[in-house]
């Protein structure tokens, strides 16, 4: 599976059918007319499973690249990077900002549109402490869109723990 694709900003363009299909299958990306767009964590998981080549420009560009430009746009992006490829090894993972949350969970072999999201992720270093009322702020997100809270702890050496949160009414 290595067809050309190209980096436009902090997306990358797929225009090949062929990948389009095949990566629409496994649960990447989201279409936009005849093209597939991934985000950086797709590209970057994608990029070092050597399932796609990247170009910026003419220029073939490598992991390090896509990790050096998610980090421009966000401090967590390597641990949110390591949470994402962890996640993805067992279920559908898309980007949940717009609900809120890092990330979003689907069951494995699920297809968007199949099967509501299980889990909100969000992904902090072990060095960030968390408040109640983020804390309380997440599970009431959570639970307004009928999904349960995980927080990906990601420490110094890069192991993560995950911690699970619902909230309880009685």
């Amino acid at each position: 599976m290595d067809t050309k694709s190209y980096l436009i900003e902090d997306k990358i363009i797929i225009e090949d059918s062929t990948l389009k299909g095949t990566l629409v299958e496994k649960g990447f990306g989201e279409s936009k007319g005849r093209n597939l767009v991934l985000d950086l964590y797709e590209a970057l998981f994608l990029i070092t499973k050597e399932k796609l080549t990247i170009y910026e420009g003419k220029k073939k560009i490598n992991a390090k690249r896509i990790l050096e430009i998610g980090l421009k746009n966000d401090k967590r992006f390597y641990s949110k990077a390591l949470v994402f490829s962890e996640l993805r090894e067992t279920h559908q993972v898309k980007t949940g900002l717009k609900f809120g949350f890092d990330f979003r969970l689907y069951p494995k072999g699920k297809k968007m549109g199949e099967a509501h999201s299980q889990y909100g992720v969000n992904v902090y270093p072990e060095s960030e402490k968390l408040n109640m009322t983020q804390i309380s702020r997440l599970t009431r997100l959570a639970g307004n869109i009928h999904i349960k809270t995980i927080i990906a702890v990601v420490d110094r050496e890069n192991a993560i723990n995950y911690y699970q949160m619902e909230r309880k009414l009685f």
